[in-house]
């Protein structure tokens, strides 16, 4: 059995809240998705413009015009007496327009924020 956790950051949260409605709908619908399928579901992101964000995983929607950007926050198998289960967490780091590639440099901030830290 598998049980997937997704969590928002501050500002993912904040990046979510500034969809508009519609968006808003179809965003949810993907992060449901993402819920019932797990981390598998994204495509890798490697390097993206000389940006590293290899362990980042993407989601489109709207048309391709908009990303789910997440990450594997933990990962980790408990066994029990029915059997193992497969427990994820799933950290969405931000969602925003990929046009000229603003939410890989919004990530990539992040990124680099978190490092300093």
């Amino acid at each position: 059995m598998k049980i997937t956790e997704v969590f928002f950051t501050e500002l993912s949260k904040a990046d979510y809240n500034a969809l508009c409605p519609k968006l808003r709908v179809e965003c949810s619908a993907l992060l449901r998705k993402l819920r019932r399928v797990g981390g598998s579901l994204g495509i890798p992101l490697e390097n993206k413009n000389g940006r590293d964000l290899r362990g980042y995983y993407k989601l489109y929607f709207d048309k391709a015009r908009h990303r789910i950007i997440y990450t594997i926050a933990d990962e980790k198998i408990e066994i029990t007496a029915v059997g193992e289960t497969l427990r994820e967490t799933l950290e969405i780091t931000g969602i925003g327009k990929r046009d000229r590639e603003y939410i890989y440099e919004l990530i990539s901030q992040r990124i680099s924020e978190i490092n300093e830290i």
